[in-house]
């Protein structure tokens, strides 16, 4: 509606404009030709007053003909005339209207004809026909005629033109109004409203503006708009279907990988308590045994068949393929799920794993699978880098006044810490900038498939957090992996 209404006002401005400089110039040239008409006329007059005074003055002498201008004066009424002289003492009565240095031109004996005011202001037309006389003294005939006719006239015109110019901007603005609300208002409506649904991410309404003017125009650029987005969108959401497919593929392919490396110390962990079970089985199949004996050769059996199901159950839960879900857990308990997947491996390569929780609960809103993929990784990756064997611990924290990255969220967030020390060789600088890079690796060949940090990147920025590394060569490396605390503090 402004943009009609912004036209309109365009549209009535041009109009008033030009009727109001058609009218001014109008009334300007019909009241030249008016006073042009009035000058022809006084002229006209004069030339005959001073065709009979002239023949007066010289037949019968200066008092009859300036008489006669007297009785000629009360003939016209609506017109002035006087005898006035222009040289010699001149008396109030026979003085000109006007000073005398105006009428030089009388002398060439030329008509003069010009405007002058008088003292209360009115407007009046003087023309001036010389005459000289027998003496040959100079005088003229003054004819003077008011203008008050003339004004009246121009202000009627301006009374007519201000009338006409006011209708038609009143009937400009009511058919633009309609019209404009017809061509302009309802599919400008239309077209903001379309433009809405589609900002909103809908785009299942099409709009078809009738008509081949601009505004149809638009509305069929508009509804191409809206096709494109909408093939877009589905395309994107085809892509990301694809890339969250492929992701998940490389994160399960990085986590039966972790699942090998773990399985060669898993396995001989699993030896021990299956040469317990077979041990106790033989005792209870000898003869003789007490009953005191069997039970409790049958409990230990069961302790260590207990032992080895927990222990295969989570590496199961660790290999399967799962949808992300997300639940707030305590990072304590998270830690807490790796020792018994870790220590077989730590051990094997001589590392002593050091656990230290912190005392009060750390909950986090994460996925608990994929969080024990990342550590995991983490942790396989320190203990790989000691080979003369050492120390790597895990530390658990609140570090509620860490100052996060510039590409992380802050908002109003605490943060928690989950830190993978070890006492490895270390990172050089020149590696440090590229370990979070895909199929980056500097294992040997068949050791590693160079997706471990990169996914274990990618999962912490998507839970909100990053991964810090600090490392010396020579005496090991230290990565520090933020999340941000649920502030809820509910835990399942």
């Amino acid at each position: 509606m402004r943009l009609t209404v912004k036209i309109t006002f365009a549209v009535i401005l041009g109009i008033a404009l030009i009727f109001s400089a058609y009218s001014y110039f109008s009334i300007q040239r019909e009241r030249e030709q008016l006073k042009k008409n009035l000058s022809r006329e006084a002229r006209h007059v004069g030339e005959n007053l001073r065709f009979i005074v002239s023949e007066l003055w010289q037949q019968r002498g200066e008092s009859v003909a300036i008489a006669f201008l007297k009785k000629a004066n009360q003939d016209y009424k609506s017109t002035l005339v006087r005898w006035v002289w222009l040289d010699g003492e001149i008396l109030s009565q026979h003085q000109p209207r006007v000073p005398v240095e105006q009428l030089d031109d009388l002398y060439n004996e030329e008509t003069v004809a010009l405007l002058a005011e008088s003292p209360e202001g009115q407007d009046f037309l003087l023309t001036y026909l010389p005459l000289y006389t027998k003496s040959g003294r100079i005088g003229a005939i003054e004819l003077s005629e008011s203008m008050d006719e003339m004004h009246d006239y121009v202000q009627e015109s301006l009374r007519r033109s201000a009338i006409v110019v006011g209708v038609s901007v009143a009937s400009g603005v009511l058919l633009m109004g309609v019209l404009g609300s017809i061509w302009i208002g309802r599919p400008m409506r239309k077209l903001r409203a379309q433009a809405e649904r589609i900002g909103s991410g809908d785009f299942t309404t099409s709009i078809n503006v009738p008509g081949s003017g601009e505004i149809a125009e638009l509305s069929v650029t508009i509804e191409r708009m809206r096709g494109q987005l909408a093939e877009a969108r589905e395309a994107e959401q085809i892509a990301n279907n694809e890339r969250i497919e492929a992701l998940e593929k490389l994160r399960h392919t990085e986590r039966l990988a972790t699942l090998g490396q773990l399985s060669a110390g898993i396995a001989h962990e699993l030896g021990t308590p299956l040469n317990v079970i077979a041990g106790r089985a033989k005792l209870i199949r000898s003869v003789g045994m007490k009953p005191d004996d069997v039970s409790r050769s049958a409990t230990i059996i069961g302790e260590q068949a207990d032992r080895m199901t927990g222990i295969m159950r989570q590496l199961l839960s660790f290999a399967r393929r799962g949808k992300s879900q997300k639940q707030s857990v305590d990072l304590n308990v998270v830690l807490q799920t790796l020792k018994p997947l870790l220590e077989p491996t730590a051990r094997e390569q001589g590392v002593d794993l050091v656990i230290c929780e912190a005392e009060q609960p750390l909950p986090v809103y994460v996925d608990p699978a994929q969080m024990q993929q990342v550590l995991l990784n983490l942790t396989l990756n320190g203990i790989q880098a000691m080979p003369e064997g050492g120390n790597i611990t895990l530390i658990s924290c609140d570090t509620s006044a860490v100052e996060p990255p510039e590409n992380v969220e802050k908002g109003d967030m605490n943060w928690v810490c989950l830190q993978i020390c070890d006492q490895g060789t270390g990172i050089e600088a020149e590696t440090l900038r590229q370990i979070f890079d895909p199929f980056f690796t500097t294992k040997d060949i068949g050791q590693g498939t160079g997706l471990g940090l990169s996914i274990a990147h990618g999962i912490i920025e998507e839970h909100g957090g990053w991964i810090d590394v600090s490392s010396t060569p020579g005496e090991g490396s230290c990565f520090s992996v933020y999340l941000p605390k649920n502030p809820s503090g509910e835990l399942v």
